[in-house]
């Protein structure tokens, strides 16, 4: 069992979470800014999609105040510290996005002149990361992806939303299917994270063989610190090589390719020595015919790196090798053996 056909390709997801701050009646003064967002995958863990859950992570926000005639782009060095790295919560009695204390949700109003610029990510930390208004720059130091798909963050970072003078704009919230009336300043957040995923099948000649995988794991490095600069993220050489799970439960393969394991979320990284390791074994009929780990190099013709808010998908192919024969005949032996026989 020797042969693994590996395809590989890379395929954007990108999830763009949407919600925008929503006017209150009265007097500008007297609103109160809140957040809203769209339903979605509701874990810590990976996010799919383009809508943010109404149950998913707490997110992080930083705001400055600018001052009446100034704007984000030329002024950014003036700009007010007016939410620093304030978490919000979605509120379920309001069915809105709100920011939290910790133990209570409280309140932020709109200025009265002037405009709000708003940076945020997800989900909150309470420590290594910053906001440094000088260079526009959003840091996460020493970020860690968890060895465990179930303990992953889906780290994110938004757009900034620059020059916000005004408490309007319509964002829907609930259900994809079924959104409510509430509203909030657009927050489009984008994955900083890669995703790396398997698939598995047998040959089409293997239709008479039981082909199982055991498990699949893979090494890359875990840690690394992210900057992003005026909305352009990049990621510092990535540290602490690992061993990451993606199965490791027996899964009976078909001529079809077939998701195996669990997608992890990884490090942006330049791949190199990074592998990863496979476990299959082979049946025909009631003949056990073993198990093999096979090693094999994530770095191929078609990925040389992970990049962020991408997803790449290795389809491995089992395939085994052929029994062939080779006849030969031992030839007459060269030595000739005489006797005499007399007849009468």
């Amino acid at each position: 069992m020797k042969k693994l056909v590996i395809f590989a390709a890379a395929a954007i997801a990108t999830l763009a979470a949407c919600s925008k701050l929503g006017p209150d009646s009265g007097n500008q003064s007297n609103r109160a800014i809140h957040f809203s967002a769209v339903t979605g995958k509701t874990t810590k863990a990976l996010i799919t999609g383009t809508y943010y859950g109404t149950d998913a992570p707490v997110f992080g926000m930083f705001t400055y105040a600018l001052a009446s005639g100034q704007n984000w782009n030329a002024n950014h060095g003036d700009g007010q510290l007016y939410m620093n790295n304030v978490q919000i919560k979605y509120n379920e009695d309001s069915d809105i996005w709100e920011p939290w204390s910790g133990s209570s949700f409280v309140t932020y109003y709109w200025p009265l002149s002037g405009s709000l610029t708003f940076v945020g990510y997800s989900p909150y930390k309470e420590s290594d990361v910053t906001y440094d208004k000088a260079t526009r720059a959003l840091t996460f130091t020493d970020f860690t992806v968890a060895t465990s798909a179930a303990a992953q963050e889906d780290l994110m970072w938004a757009t900034t939303n620059a020059n916000i003078n005004d408490n309007q704009g319509a964002y829907s919230s609930g259900s994809e299917d079924t959104p409510s009336s509430a509203t909030g300043v657009n927050v489009v957040f984008h994955h900083a994270l890669s995703q790396v995923c398997f698939t598995v099948s047998k040959a089409a000649a293997l239709t008479d063989y039981t082909v199982t995988v055991n498990s699949i794991s893979f090494n890359a490095f875990k840690q690394g610190t992210l900057t992003v600069t005026n909305d352009s993220p990049s990621w510092g050489e990535a540290t602490e090589n690992e061993t990451f799970t993606v199965g490791s439960s027996n899964q009976e393969t078909t001529t079809s390719a077939a998701a195996y394991g669990t997608a992890n979320l990884a490090i942006p990284q330049t791949l190199d020595a990074q592998k990863f390791a496979i476990t299959y074994s082979l049946a025909k009929g009631t003949v056990d015919l073993g198990s093999k780990t096979v090693e094999v190099a994530l770095k191929n013709d078609a990925i040389t790196a992970w990049s962020n808010n991408t997803k790449y998908l290795y389809n491995i192919t089992i395939d085994l090798n052929k029994i062939y024969f080779n006849p030969t005949i031992e030839d007459w032996t060269s030595t000739a053996v005489e006797a005499g026989v007399n007849v009468h």
